[in-house]
């Protein structure tokens, strides 16, 4: 029963970060890219304070749930599946960090008036790393739905 219950909250996590990331890929960044330099920045600064610090939270109790569901499902299987969807997490969390996050940083000293030559790429850059972490955070949601069907 409390291994049941983990594996829902796991899915009920890891569905909620991929959903976002999802959401972020078909609708924010497609806007985000039809947006000239200035409004970008001014945008990216209004968004980024919505999702930090709720999705790396969500990320951080995910991977203990992971974790306590590695050690206490039964069956390799199981096991096998949830350590999928825990890889699938610290994917989202390590492209997050190293990507996403910094080149946040990065944006957010700019001037929108007076942006600097490779803003453009900087942007390019920033919408890879999303679309990688999507399919990651998706794979590692599948792999939850797997688990708890092996419990």
């Amino acid at each position: 029963m409390f291994v049941d219950a983990l594996a829902a909250l796991l899915i009920l996590l890891s569905g909620a970060l991929a959903g976002v990331l999802v959401a972020v890929e078909i609708a924010v960044v497609p806007m985000l890219a039809d947006l000239p330099g200035r409004r970008y920045v001014q945008v990216h600064r209004l968004l980024d304070p919505r999702f930090d610090p709720l999705m790396p939270t969500i990320d951080k109790i995910a991977l203990g749930v992971g974790l306590l569901l590695i050690v206490l499902a039964p069956g390799a299987d199981a096991k096998l599946a949830f350590a999928v969807a825990e890889a699938g997490l610290v994917g989202v969390a390590l492209v997050s960090e190293l990507s996403n996050v910094r080149m946040n940083r990065i944006i957010d000293t700019w001037e929108p008036e007076r942006l600097p030559e490779a803003w453009a790429e900087t942007r390019s850059r920033w919408a890879r790393a999303n679309r990688h972490r999507t399919w990651i955070a998706l794979v590692g949601f599948a792999a939850a739905i797997v688990g708890m069907s092996l419990v």
